[in-house]
């Protein structure tokens, strides 16, 4: 996928995902864990938290879950937000021992009730999305009318040469 249109061509996704990370009681959620809760494609949430670092933060460490080890998720704008824990023996855990990526409500370790985004935050970020996605489109309309223009001018000089040798011709 082109870089240019990153924001233009996830924006639904991206907005799912902000929208929930930000209200949610998880601390952070894995793609197998969002997908789920979302009712979305585990490919496409994956590509969208993995093609958007500056939003999304991804955990050092692997964590079980339903579709083998992944990696965590949050906002960094949550993550800034993050009270201190003690040891999370939930998360060290053999694989298969005990699946939190797939509960439904978060335990203990995992419970960011508190964390959540105020409305102010979550609403600059939605603004920042979708006016980068709106920035896209109007780049790749430019573009598009930038071609047509150099098109257009390039057959009216063709034209224009074409009428000249025909004068010098007669």
């Amino acid at each position: 996928m082109d870089d240019r249109a990153r924001y233009e061509a996830q924006l639904d996704t991206l907005i799912a995902l902000i929208t929930y990370m930000a209200l949610t009681r998880w601390r952070s959620r894995s793609p197998n864990g969002l997908s789920k809760d979302l009712g979305l494609a585990e490919d496409v949430v994956t590509c969208a938290l993995n093609g958007f670092p500056g939003l999304f933060r991804q955990s050092a460490d692997f964590y079980p879950t339903d579709a083998g080890p992944q990696h965590s998720f949050t906002l960094h704008a949550r993550y800034a937000r993050r009270r201190p824990r003690g040891a999370d023996p939930a998360l060290n855990q053999p694989a298969g021992a005990h699946n939190t990526a797939s509960l439904s409500d978060p335990e203990p370790t995992q419970d960011g009730t508190g964390e959540e985004l105020d409305a102010e935050t979550l609403r600059a970020l939605l603004d920042y999305v979708t006016e980068r996605a709106r920035a896209e489109r109007d780049t790749r309309f430019h573009t598009q009318s930038i071609r047509w223009l150099l098109a257009a001018a390039t057959v009216a000089a063709l034209a224009s040469l074409a009428a000249a040798v025909i004068q010098t011709l007669q």
